[in-house]
């Protein structure tokens, strides 16, 4: 079986990368700074806020105060009011890039994939489904000439196949994980017959779990590496995005992740009984190591390029229960990736939340995605070609929450 990463859709957006215009060397000028569109989502209580005027904002840029020059209120993604002189009105069209990671097939999917095509979609949407397999990209004119339905049984089946395909080697991986660790425990009816089918092995002795603390140890260097989160092409994904005009909607569902490892009970009884056997100690010492290691990708250029992109990204963790496996502990192993795609949730003006409802967590997402206000202000400052400027939105009225992208990098 072919090597398949866990994350394809960061290879897809390097892959649209060559789309994206490329820009010419100019010669150096002195020009007044562009115009910049913030959009702003601003809520209480859970509720969006549709009567703010122009007066109740505040922007800042790298701290410093702007003059807001226009506010476009759009709802349900159609303008509805106007505020300030001359502008040129916001571009509305919207696309959706929807991204599955997950290992299992959830049923509440099913759910979230319905609200799609019942309740957002309308003709002239692009829409892109991204599954652990391959992309897939909605034509424009399928909503004009499919039923809702149709659509949705058709996504649903895809998305489905593509779960159970796109994550086979995954999947393959954790049940290895699981036989060793019981074989390791001394639970080793499960792991005889993988032995005895390999001459230059033992069943029994040191020797032998030796060879399954090996195998064990390969077994989760493997696994680590269909988890690497790829810096590079998380940002290539945003620059491919970053020429689309619009709305740009994308949001993750993330299915929660679990890892078995050797209890640590086993580890203890394990080094006292072969204290005197270096190779086994050395092997249970290099495990616990990689058990304690940070893991952790570094967000921070990711979520600038999700900003400056005009991406609005929502994180969806879905919950998932794990399994009790004898001699192992099924330890989460999210914990690397989650606290990087909340920041670039939050650093997009999206949304990040934990949810066992996939279905009720993509309708708060879409809501917020539909509803917003688009601020345009000229900066005060001139900034050198891609130095990246901060954007603060702030509203007057007491209880409200607002949500913007983090800024831009100045042209």
């Amino acid at each position: 079986m072919n090597a398949r990463p866990l994350f394809p859709w960061i290879l897809a957006g390097a892959a649209l990368t060559a789309l994206a215009p490329v820009a010419r060397p100019q010669a150096t000028k002195v020009s007044p700074p562009p115009a910049v569109e913030v959009r702003a989502h601003v809520s209480a209580a859970g509720v969006f806020q549709d009567d703010l005027k122009l007066e109740d904002f505040t922007l800042l840029e790298d701290g410093w105060p702007q003059s807001i020059r226009t506010l476009t209120l759009v709802r349900g993604g159609n303008v509805t009011r106007h505020e300030g002189g001359e502008f040129a009105a916001p571009r509305i069209e919207r696309s959706y890039t929807l991204l599955f990671q997950a290992v299992d097939w959830d049923p509440k999917l099913v759910q979230a994939i319905d609200y799609l095509f019942e309740s957002i979609l309308r003709p002239g949407d692009a829409m892109t489904l991204i599954t652990p397999f391959k992309p897939y990209q909605l034509q424009r004119d399928a909503l004009a000439k499919k039923s809702k339905a149709e659509l949705s049984d058709g996504m649903e089946e895809v998305l489905r196949k593509d779960i159970s395909r796109g994550s086979g080697e995954y999947r393959d991986l954790i049940s290895d994980l699981k036989r060793l660790s019981r074989a390791i425990s001394g639970n080793t009816d499960a792991f005889d017959e993988d032995l005895a089918s390999d001459p230059t092995t033992e069943t029994m002795g040191g020797f032998g779990l030796e060879m399954q603390i090996d195998r064990y140890r390969s077994t989760l260097m493997k696994l680590d590496g269909l988890r690497l989160v790829d810096e590079d092409k998380l940002v290539a994904f945003a620059g491919s995005l970053k020429p689309v005009r619009g709305q740009k909607t994308v949001v993750l569902f993330y299915q929660r992740e679990y890892r078995p490892e050797i209890s640590a009970s086993t580890m203890s009884r394990l080094m006292s009984l072969y204290q005197e056997n270096f190779d086994i100690l050395a092997n249970l010492m290099d495990l616990f190591q990689f058990y304690k290691r940070e893991k952790k990708f570094d967000s921070n250029r990711v979520k600038m390029a999700f900003a400056d992109a005009g991406i609005d990204f929502h994180f969806i963790f879905m919950e998932k229960k794990s399994q009790r496996v004898f001699g192992a502990t099924m330890r989460e192993q999210s914990e690397d990736t989650f606290p990087g795609f909340v920041e670039i949730a939050k650093a997009s003006g999206g949304t990040a939340e934990s949810s066992q409802n996939p279905a009720a967590t993509f309708k708060r997402a879409a809501d917020a995605s539909d509803d917003y206000y688009v601020l345009t202000y000229v900066p005060d400052a001139v900034s050198p070609p891609g130095v990246f400027r901060s954007i603060e939105v702030q509203v007057g009225r007491s209880g409200c929450q607002v949500a913007n992208r983090l800024g831009y990098y100045a042209k």
